[in-house]
């Protein structure tokens, strides 16, 4: 028999095989909670009907920038090897995030945490700042839905 021994980032729940990469997993996830904390909403009452197109959160370009802007700022501060993908173009900016972006990719593939509020971001318009459950409804949003809360 043989022990195993491995570490968790209690924010991730990642598990890792030495004590120093799950620290600097949980130091870098801590980072990201708190730099995305100004982003609430109400969650899914089980029936999967947000995910499903039933209804909608009306946000504001206000957040939408918000939230675009942190994730530049995540992007930087925790994926700089995605940051650098964008030095050629004068850098990462608001123009290079969006849904359907390559920055989308770089984040899926290179397993980032960052991948969920790039998520978040592809599921809502960017006509009317209405959240979807997925990125069907906010690519093909009509804007006329009545939100179902308002954050």
């Amino acid at each position: 028999m043989k022990i195993i021994e491995k570490y968790i980032d209690e924010i991730s729940k990642r598990e890792f095989k030495t004590r120093e990469d799950a620290i600097k997993s949980e130091k870098k996830n801590d980072g990201i909670k708190k730099l995305f904390s100004f982003w609430t909403y109400q969650k899914d009452d089980g029936t999967r009907r947000f995910a499903n197109g039933e209804w909608c959160y009306q946000r504001t370009d206000v957040d939408y920038l918000r939230l675009i802007d942190s994730l530049i700022k995540a992007v930087i501060d925790y994926e700089p090897w995605i940051a650098k993908q964008y030095e050629s173009h004068g850098g990462l900016q608001r123009k290079h995030i969006g849904s359907g972006f390559m920055i989308g990719r770089y984040l899926d593939d290179g397993g980032s945490e960052l991948y969920h509020w790039y998520g978040i971001l592809s599921n809502i318009c960017s006509g009317c700042f209405r959240e979807w459950g997925q990125p069907y409804y906010a690519i093909n949003c009509k804007h006329t839905a009545k939100p179902k809360a308002n954050q």
